[in-house]
């Protein structure tokens, strides 16, 4: 099975966004970890749920399985999680001039998720500048032939991975045809050619739909899929954008795949899976460097699913939380699918998926201590991947990103 293109940081090519912890201790004080979703782990379990007493390192997708000394403050501290001060400070942290979106803690690398992130957030912020910079420098960066992303790149822009990453893809055309600034035109026309290059080169079909798989290598037979590529509302609203029912169809075929895959809801969905037959089958990392789990990847599915339009999608992201409301789990970085916990240390991105099913299940009052306890997270250990989703989970919440027809 080929590996996940986006595991190629600092000069080491194929390192696993999971390692084991014989490898960490080796390797992670010089290069850090893989990962579009590496969290650096802090010790203390928000008040939501108890630690476990089983937590596991060995499968931590994690930066360090080091906990620090300090423990994340409560909500009730005043830690912020206004829409507008997230967006603005993940711009000022990781945004340069010239259009680079640098993952600090990971060697100021830069990947094409991260610039397709950084056009969101910018638009979220209301900076058309910022969009247009950001698109100008990934365009003349890192576009191929083909009109798709390269994964990866040195914080110089040379690029260390030709591989593109379909999530990133999706949602840098996602972020180009929605942006309403000077200069749209442009955009937009450069928007509809990524998106057609999406369907042309990273989907496979099931019955009458395309649905994503995780690259141009991951095609197979069988697929290679990273289901927290699935974003049906991104999808639906790209098929009002472009005008191709496609998307439409996808966004249904999706959330139909993922209510069988998970059982309705009764486990969680995987980091990785394969499709075959029109069917998900959960399986460990490409590279064999980590079992099947929900970690820092699957978590984004819940944040997806509770902010689209679909009825359905709602009500799969709901029954999710019966499982990640059980003491030890809203906060853990990884779980298995079944719910228990392979490594607890505290993520914000853990969190903030909770906090969607939850809301997406009724329960506001845990969403909210729960989007709280994210935040507060952020701002003890911050990290790209954490204060990204900060402010994009703010903007699926307040539906400011995901619009329904």
């Amino acid at each position: 099975m080929r590996r996940d293109p986006r595991c190629a940081t600092r000069g080491l090519p194929g390192m696993a966004r999971v390692l084991p912890l014989i490898v960490l201790v080796a390797v992670l004080a010089a290069v850090g970890a893989c990962s579009s979703g590496g969290q650096r782990s802090a010790p203390a379990s928000p008040s939501l749920s108890a630690s476990p007493s089983s937590a596991s390192p060995s499968a931590a997708s994690s930066p360090s399985t080091t906990p620090s000394s300090s423990a994340p403050p409560s909500p009730s501290s005043g830690v912020s999680v206004d829409l507008g001060s997230a967006v603005a400070h993940f711009l000022d942290a990781y945004v340069t001039g010239d259009g680079r979106v640098l993952r600090h803690d990971q060697g100021d690398d830069i990947v094409s998720e991260g610039e397709a992130y950084g056009m969101l957030i910018a638009e979220l912020a209301g900076r058309p500048d910022s969009v247009r910079t950001i698109w100008s420098w990934t365009k003349s960066h890192l576009q191929r032939p083909d009109k798709l992303l390269s994964f990866h790149a040195d914080s110089n822009g040379v690029v260390q991975d030709h591989e593109p990453a379909a999530d990133a893809d999706v949602l840098a055309a996602f972020a180009l045809l929605r942006y309403d600034g000077p200069g749209a035109g442009q955009l937009h026309r450069d928007g509809r050619t990524l998106s057609d290059a999406v369907l042309a080169h990273e989907t496979v079909r099931v019955g009458d739909a395309l649905v994503p798989v995780a690259g141009t290598w991951a095609v197979g037979p069988p697929a290679v899929v990273d289901p927290s590529y699935w974003m049906p509302g991104v999808f639906s609203d790209l098929a009002r954008l472009t005008g191709d029912e496609r998307w439409s169809a996808m966004a249904g075929a999706t959330v139909r795949i993922l209510a069988q895959a998970t059982r309705g809801g009764t486990v969680l969905p995987p980091d990785w899976a394969v499709l075959d037959g029109g069917a998900l089958h959960s399986t460990a990392a490409p590279d064999g460097s980590a079992p099947v789990q929900y970690g820092q990847d699957a978590a984004r599915l819940p944040l997806w699913l509770a902010a689209a339009c679909d009825g359905s999608a709602r009500k799969l992201a709901a029954a999710w939380w019966s499982i990640l409301s059980q003491p030890g789990r809203p906060t853990a970085l990884a779980l298995g699918t079944d719910g228990s916990v392979v490594n607890g240390s505290p993520s914000p991105v853990s969190m903030l998926a909770a906090a969607a099913a939850a809301r997406a299940a009724g329960d506001t009052a845990h969403a909210s201590e729960l989007t709280g306890q994210a935040t507060a997270q952020a701002q003890t250990t911050p990290t790209y991947y954490g204060d990204a989703w900060v402010a994009l989970a703010a903007g699926l919440r307040d539906g400011a990103l995901v619009r329904c027809r």
